[in-house]
């Protein structure tokens, strides 16, 4: 797959730009933490796109073996271990040349690596979310999981590591580079416009290939594929109001804990897919690669084994095994459609107005997809987060 579309492994030349070109700004609207791994491997391969290209693809095909095999350590025969394994098997697949080819996947696996260790070493998972906001901004919004009771030792704990982690990294990157260099990703957001995948762009897209005369659709200051044109002003005002909705939601949740107890690992890993689902969905941006985060959280929720001690829990059992079901499969689809989108269908999508309407549709279905996947992942936490406060007020009359 890899070999038979070299198109988005121009990136990889911009990440090696990025240590050895002329252009001050190449790079800098990633966080600088996010670019250490690439910096670190064009270190070791010299100025040679060939060598960095092979390093790096390597690199990250064994993050995915890694990965698989601590979700395969400790199994005990467990279905839902080899369920989350033959999952993250698909979904890497599906996902292909933006799984590999992209840094995506090192925020990702970092959330991953948090929801992993909350329930056994809550403030390393803090730490390790802390390190994922530094690397990508997003996984920021997620640490209003971590939020538990007031009167909870361990959720200051959490948020303690949490926020000491954030000062002691952006310290040593102002330290180490400069101030400016800390707050660049911030600026770039700033310029952005509506790029053509986002769920608030899939109506205009449409009739951009329809009436092409009407819309334009271009590669802008951004660095990404934005649309203009007819009610485009208006979509991303409602993509903001949906993404503060988002936030919102995110903040109740944590006050709701916060008040009224509740908290526990497993909720809270379904809380994070839910909350990447919602950035996703309401942002005005949405390139390739995003569906990327999505996946090892998901892989570690899947993992966890359905307790059915209790008659309530044996009477919800089939709920949430089917729902992460749903979730798993309408994941793989996602992220196999947006392969066919890009790199297979883009020229067709930005640049090809109105010619071949194949993977227009497709990004239509796919965004159909995203928005059923949020749906369903704000069930399944309303799920996790009832039954978690039932277990809690359980433990008290106990």
């Amino acid at each position: 797959m890899l070999l038979g579309n070299r198109m988005p492994g121009g990136d990889l030349n911009y990440y090696l730009e990025g240590v050895y070109g002329d252009d001050g700004s190449a790079m800098t609207e990633y966080p600088q933490p996010g670019t250490w791994p690439s910096v670190v491997l064009a270190w070791l391969t010299g100025d040679n796109a060939d060598n960095y290209r092979v390093a790096f693809t390597v690199m990250m095909l064994l993050a995915d073996a890694l990965f698989l095999a601590l979700l395969l350590r400790n199994n005990d025969g467990r279905r839902s271990v080899f369920a989350a394994a033959w999952f993250w098997v698909f979904f890497g697949t599906a996902a292909g040349h933006v799984f590999v080819w992209r840094l995506d996947l090192y925020p990702a696996l970092l959330v991953a690596g948090a929801g992993t260790l909350l329930a056994t070493h809550p403030r390393v998972a803090s730490a390790l979310l802390a390190w994922a906001t530094t690397v990508k901004l997003w996984p920021g919004v997620l640490a209003a999981g971590l939020v538990g009771a007031a009167r909870s030792r361990t959720t200051w704990q959490r948020l303690a590591a949490f926020c000491g982690t954030i000062v002691g990294i952006c310290l040593a990157v102002a330290a180490l580079t400069s101030v400016d260099r800390l707050v660049s990703p911030l600026s770039y957001q700033e310029e952005r416009g509506l790029q053509i995948e986002s769920l608030a762009a899939t109506w205009h897209v449409l009739q951009a290939h329809r009436h092409p005369e009407t819309w334009e659709i271009g590669y802008a200051a951004s660095k990404s594929y934005e649309i203009t044109g007819p009610g485009v002003d208006t979509a991303l005002a409602l993509s903001t109001i949906t993404m503060v909705c988002a936030l919102v939601w995110m903040v109740a949740v944590a006050a709701s804990r916060f008040l009224r107890g509740g908290w526990d690992a497993h909720s809270t890993v379904v809380f994070f897919v839910a909350a990447i689902l919602l950035l996703i969905a309401t942002n005005k941006v949405f390139s390739p690669q995003y569906i990327v985060w999505l996946g090892p959280v998901l892989a570690v929720a899947i993992r966890a084994e359905i307790p059915r001690e209790t008659p309530e829990e044996k009477q919800l059992a089939p709920d949430r095994t089917g729902l992460r079901a749903i979730m798993a499969i309408l994941a793989v689809a996602a992220a196999a459609l947006g392969t066919y989108i890009y790199p297979y269908g883009y020229d067709y999508v930005w640049l090809h107005l109105g010619e071949n309407m194949r993977p227009v549709y497709v990004l239509v279905v796919r965004n159909l997809l995203i928005l059923s996947m949020t749906v369903t992942a704000l069930m399944w936490h309303r799920l996790e987060f009832t039954t978690a406060r039932a277990a809690e007020r359980s433990a008290r009359a106990a």
